[in-house]
């Protein structure tokens, strides 16, 4: 095989099929695929095609397992309590969904929290009558580990019959690393479950799953790792095996293997997962986490000093030793923040990006901020337009606030008005703003 280029314009070039218009600093959603995992999609797919059934009984189950047997030796697991999974969405849901509460129990989460798994509990605590969804806050500034240990101590002190909670390993919003091996032992000793929310972790961070102690961890393949969608994992600790399901219930639902039960149904595409293989392979050829992680550590930490210094803001308060490697979140001008007040992120998100910047924006307590993501494609060049275009946008919606153009919407059905004799009159179709 050809000896691989150097980091940034050549790799990009070379590997994959990014848009040269775009500067996309976003991995920390989703990464960009490499040409050959999606030739080998193609190839894996057509042979399928050949003969569907005799894949999914023979061919599919083999490769299925030779990627988890992979996986599981990349992020430090025993592979019997590893199982494939279509994301760490997918995980989180199960293992939250799939506990049994009684009245009084509490599901226990941050305001680092993915929005996704707020609602997931939300849901729970919903259908579970009694039980009841309680926050607590790891404000900033964080100077070390011992902030987040100490409000973590606070919050299982002061809230009795925790019975779960989720904590991410690194904080989607935030970019912050939490120390999961001590805060694992902490709240074991007070008899909660731990489940660790991992979506931005693998193959960002080296990974020892057996070692930190967990009873649950997820994990997503699509980020940092550069598969396709639908490629996440889940891992069970032996004890929680015989009595979790998955979200599907299906023909191996009784089955006392934990694996088996979690097999995926076979009217799903499982392309994506049986490239695991062939996505390490590629790391690896590039030099592994550590040495993806180095490069892509100095070029973001440079690059959100010079867009701070640009813009006359500042990082999110997060000591170094508690930052992910290769994604930093940093407060953007006020004046954007006072602009896209009445819009959201998305409408923010979505201007940048018609101006070939994509990045991932929030709003967080009246602030606007910005999450900068350096993946292996991106180069010093793709910084600059990420401070140019921002700055290009400021002298843009200089002025007063305005209503929001519905940039990114679904369809909503046609609604239905009542009149004041209690008649239902038709309305207009309306569209909501994600």
């Amino acid at each position: 095989m050809a000896k691989i280029p150097t980091f940034g314009k050549e790799l990009r070039k070379r590997e994959f099929d990014i848009d040269e218009d775009v500067a996309f600093c976003n991995s920390a959603a989703r990464a960009c695929v490499p040409q050959r995992l999606i030739e080998k999609q193609c190839t894996i797919i057509r042979e399928r095609e050949k003969d569907s059934h005799m894949w999914e009984m023979k061919q599919g189950p083999r490769l299925i397992w030779e990627s988890t047997r992979a996986l599981a030796k990349f992020i430090g697991a025993d592979v019997e309590n590893l199982t494939l999974t279509e994301n760490a969405t997918t995980g989180t849901n199960t293992v939250i969904k799939g506990q049994r509460y009684s009245p009084g129990d509490k599901i226990l989460l941050s305001n680092h929290s993915y929005a996704a798994v707020i609602n997931q509990a939300k849901i729970t605590v919903q259908d579970n009558p009694g039980t009841e969804l309680v926050f607590f806050d790891i404000p900033f500034p964080i100077r070390s580990k011992v902030d987040i240990l100490t409000a973590f101590k606070r919050a299982l002190e002061r809230h009795e019959q925790i019975k779960l909670t989720v904590i991410d390993h690194i904080a989607s919003s935030s970019c912050v690393v939490f120390p999961i091996k001590e805060l694992t032992e902490m709240c074991h000793q007070h008899g909660v479950i731990v489940v660790i929310d991992g979506a931005h972790a693998t193959a960002q961070i080296e990974l020892s799953i057996e070692e930190y102690g967990a009873d649950y961890y997820v994990g997503n393949l699509c980020k940092w790792l550069m598969l396709p969608q639908s490629a996440g994992y889940l891992w069970v600790h032996p004890k929680h095996q015989a009595r979790l399901q998955p979200l599907l219930t299906s023909h191996d639902c009784f089955d006392p293997f934990y694996r088996t039960r979690f097999y995926p149904t076979l009217n799903r595409d499982l392309i994506s997962q049986v490239l695991v293989k062939d996505a390490l392979e590629f790391y690896e050829e590039l030099g592994g986490v550590k040495a993806i992680a180095s490069r892509n550590s100095q070029l973001v930490t440079n690059a959100v000093a010079m867009l701070s210094e640009a813009w006359g803001t500042k990082l999110l308060e997060v000591s170094p030793d508690c930052r992910a490697p290769m994604a930093v979140t940093l407060y953007l001008p006020r004046k954007l923040e006072e602009a896209y007040s009445g819009l959201g992120r998305i409408d923010l998100m979505y201007d940048l990006h018609v101006k070939g910047v994509c990045v991932r924006a929030f709003f967080k307590e009246d602030m606007a901020l910005l999450r900068i993501s350096c993946h292996i494609w991106n180069d010093w060049e793709d910084f600059e337009k990420v401070r140019d275009t921002v700055l290009e946008l400021l002298e843009e919606v200089r002025g007063p606030p305005r209503n929001s153009p519905g940039y990114y919407f679904v369809p909503r059905p046609e609604t239905k008005e009542v009149d004041q004799n209690g008649s239902m009159t038709n309305g207009s179709t309306k569209n909501v703003v994600h």
